[in-house]
């Protein structure tokens, strides 16, 4: 049984480690796109939670 909890645990724990990885790839890909169509550096200007620096208005 402990065998079990020790892999469900590691399994548990890779997959996080991807979700990570991918949530922070992702959210690198769109920073980038933004600041080439803007022609500019965004980085004081990125929302955190959004990873854009576009409003809720601006689309």
């Amino acid at each position: 049984m402990e065998d079990v909890a020790f892999w469900i645990m590691t399994g548990g724990g890779l997959l996080s480690l991807i979700a990570w990885g991918w949530y922070y790839t992702a959210l690198g890909k769109r920073i980038s796109k933004e600041e080439e169509k803007e022609g500019r550096d965004l980085t004081y200007e990125i929302n955190p939670f959004t990873g854009s620096s576009r409003g809720a208005k601006d689309g």
